[in-house]
């Protein structure tokens, strides 16, 4: 895993599945990351889109998902770290937007790029089935 605080990217390890995770709340981060190591994923945590961008160039691979929160620092939003990663990979990487928001535009907005929309507080079952479901893509 790579610590959000220092920034570094450790090297892949063997065969496991790389997501990302970005989301300003440090709780999220660490729980989502306990979840998804938990069930054999590799996790890059991020508490801003800056903070990943930082990161981009150590991870040696391209990733096999981001989940990203629709609201981060700085004004970004998580569209923003799905066009960017998607555009240093030249691969389009399937994404997960989590949010609170769930106005229409969310929703149209998520539709138009092709990702997924989980509305906050998310539930296990459905994260798990969405993870699952976009990494075996």
């Amino acid at each position: 895993m790579v610590d959000p605080a220092d920034g570094q990217a450790t090297k892949p390890e063997s065969g496991r599945p790389l997501i990302l995770v970005v989301d300003d709340d440090r709780s999220i981060v660490e729980g989502l990351a306990i979840l998804l190591d938990g069930w054999g994923y590799e996790v890059v945590k991020a508490l801003s889109a800056a903070a990943l961008e930082a990161q981009l160039g150590g991870l040696g691979r391209v990733p096999n998902l981001i989940i990203a929160d629709h609201y981060l620092p700085a004004g970004r939003t998580g569209r923003e770290v799905v066009e960017r990663v998607r555009t240093e990979t030249g691969q389009q990487v399937p994404a997960i937007i989590l949010t609170g928001d769930s106005t229409p535009e969310r929703r149209d907005e998520a539709q138009l790029m092709g990702c997924e929309l989980l509305l906050k507080p998310v539930q296990v079952g459905p994260l798990r089935e969405a993870v699952e479901a976009l990494c075996s893509r």
